[in-house]
């Protein structure tokens, strides 16, 4: 563990992990991490961005583009927060350092949130962004990547997708997926002190506040419980340190079971969704793994 990792994880236990029993605001939440966004670090060099405001007619949520000159495939990027919190500007570092690793196109959806808007109002703004690039780019040119609720919106919006007929993308990245929201995996209680941001009272609000009275063990708002077979080739990470780690682990079981390429990508002391921490070294070793996923994915234009 880098010594960047190690200040890291004691930042996040210290003053972002409620203590046990706390439940955790909406508000409050939202203010913490439009503080933290503040912070950001310019674009990297030979990166640039283009805001897309909603387009009602289209069925389309704001977005935005962050694109390298003469782009080699196209990255569809989901921004994670619990499905009631950050944004596409939380997450600009991890898009603009996808966009310039993978030297690609990264589109980074600022879907509907929780609680104004419950499930499935997400999976319908990231699968009208689906078939939005769809219209002009092949599905053999694109990778789906999201971190936490954003890689579980990856799967649901793959299993809606397939579900409809629509081509998968050639590959998907997962960060630290949510796919289960019933909090039905052992690492929910087994990692809860080991884990620096998250308690599972924590996750159980959110939760509450995205499903809006449907079941947890409806696949679209948890898709570990959906249909895996046909998906595309999964790259996943997860820390053993956090309490989403049996997401990632039954999710890597549920789609090689199905016939799904899938590689699980675990290591040890790291926060939640460590790879979109761009600094870390950790992080950029992380990212620079998933550049070559994606560029084996999306060979070139």
């Amino acid at each position: 563990m880098s010594i960047q990792a190690f200040f890291t994880r004691w930042y996040f236990r210290s003053q972002f992990k409620p203590k046990p029993g706390t439940h955790i605001s909406v508000e409050e939440a939202r203010q913490g991490m439009a503080r933290m966004s503040r912070w950001q670090m310019p674009l990297p060099q030979g990166v640039h961005l283009k805001s897309l405001p909603a387009d009602a007619a289209a069925g389309l949520c704001p977005a935005e583009w962050l694109s390298v000159q003469a782009p080699q495939r196209t990255v569809m990027y989901f921004h994670g927060g619990g499905y009631f919190s950050c944004g596409v500007d939380t997450h600009r570092p991890v898009a603009a350092s996808l966009s310039r690793r993978a030297q690609a196109r990264v589109l980074s959806v600022d879907y509907r949130l929780a609680p104004e808007h419950a499930c499935p109002a997400a999976v319908d703004d990231a699968l009208a962004w689906y078939r939005e690039v769809l219209g002009d780019t092949p599905a053999a040119q694109i990778v789906m990547a999201g971190d936490s609720a954003g890689g579980g919106l990856v799967l649901a919006c793959l299993q809606a997708a397939l579900q409809q007929g629509l081509p998968m993308p050639a590959g998907a990245v997962l960060f630290s997926p949510w796919v289960d929201l019933a909090a039905t995996g052992e690492s929910i209680h087994t990692q809860a002190h080991n884990d620096v941001m998250f308690n599972p009272e924590n996750l159980a609000d959110a939760a509450q506040w995205y499903l809006a009275g449907r079941s947890p063990s409806d696949p679209v708002a948890s898709p570990l419980f959906g249909d895996m077979a046909g998906l595309p080739p999964l790259l996943i990470f997860a820390s053993r340190s956090e309490i989403l780690l049996s997401d990632a682990t039954r999710l890597q079981d549920k789609a090689v079971a199905a016939g799904v390429s899938s590689q699980l990508v675990l290591q040890s002391n790291m926060p939640h969704v460590w790879p979109i921490m761009v600094m870390l070294p950790e992080a950029k070793a992380s990212l620079r793994q998933v550049a070559a996923f994606m560029r084996e994915r999306v060979p070139g234009l």
